[in-house]
Order: C-alpha cells, then structure tokens, then sequence
C-alpha cells in the first residue's frame, strides 16, 4: 500500500512540471507594462473581401413579380376606377391601422353626425363623413349613433385594386 502510494505521489509531482514557464514569464511581463495592468487588446484579422460574381444576371429577379403580373398590376393600378388618389394629403388618423382605431362617442353637429375616434397615441380626432382613417385608404361612408362605416381599398397583385367594407363600432 505504501508502495502504491509512493508511486501516485511521484506521479503528481512529475505533472507539476512546466517546461513552457519561460511562455508564461514573458506574458506576465507583458500584461505589468500595459496601463492598469490590463491583458493587451488583440484585434483578430477580418478576412480578406471575395467578391462573387452573380450568375444569374439574366434571369428574372426573384424580388421582383413575374412579368405577367406585372404588367396585368400595372395596367390594374394606372387603369383601376378604385385606386385611391395618391396626390391627395393624407389625414392624421391614415397613419393607424384601422385595428388600432377605437370609436369612442358620437354625436350630431349642425346637423352632421360626428364621430370620435381614438389613436394609439391618446389624441382623440373628430371626423365626418368623407373623412379618411387607417392605412389601407379607409374612407368613411356613414356614421351611425353606434358605428362608423369604412370602405378600403386593397391593392391585390391579380386582381388590382379591391373594395372591402369595415366598421368601428361604439362599446360600451
């Protein structure tokens, strides 16, 4: 046993020897000469820029609609009877999405219903029919004592630009 014991601590002492402690002097002196005693920063190397040469300049852009598309959603988008006017200024409420809108009241002014809707940010807008809200060109064709009707326009890449019927309703 004493043996067996004698032969472990031996091997030990035999691991605790360095033959690269000449390595480890030398980074310490290093990193004493540095301010603050700070390790140095080493930058690694980016590599060199390869460029690639794009093989497939001729073909279709995969970004981009095939050419039948196209040129069907041009001739929809330029010819359309319902593409909204783009030289128009667009009102306060257009920047929200029409989900983020909240009818909060309504009442008759002069005659004319008037309806209050509440922004995301916390601003409260009157509008009235003919009005404009939400970001997909919502135009406001009636309002109600409990509702506001909206009509949107979609642009669809087949079929050109389509109408679909929204409301904002009042809860209580």
């Amino acid at each position: 046993m004493k043996r067996l014991l004698s032969i472990g601590a031996v091997v030990l002492l035999a691991g605790c020897g360095d033959a690269n402690l000449s390595q480890l002097d030398t980074v310490m002196e290093e990193i004493r000469r540095t301010p603050a005693g700070q390790p140095p920063v080493i930058i690694p190397t980016i590599p060199e820029y390869q460029p690639v040469d794009y093989r497939y300049r001729e073909v279709r852009s995969p970004f981009l609609a095939p050419e039948s598309i196209r040129a069907n959603g041009t001739v929809a988008v330029m010819e359309s009877a319902l593409a909204p006017d783009q030289q128009r200024i667009p009102e306060p409420l257009e920047e929200f999405q029409l989900e983020a809108l909240r009818l909060v009241g309504t009442l008759r002014m002069g005659g004319k219903q008037v309806a209050l809707i509440s922004a995301p940010d916390g601003s409260v807008y009157s509008v009235r029919e003919g009005n404009y809200l939400g970001t997909n060109y919502g135009h406001i064709t009636a309002i109600g004592p409990q509702e506001v009707r909206i009509t949107e326009r979609i642009f669809n890449q087949l079929q050109g630009w389509q109408e679909r019927q929204a409301s904002l309703t009042l809860n209580e």
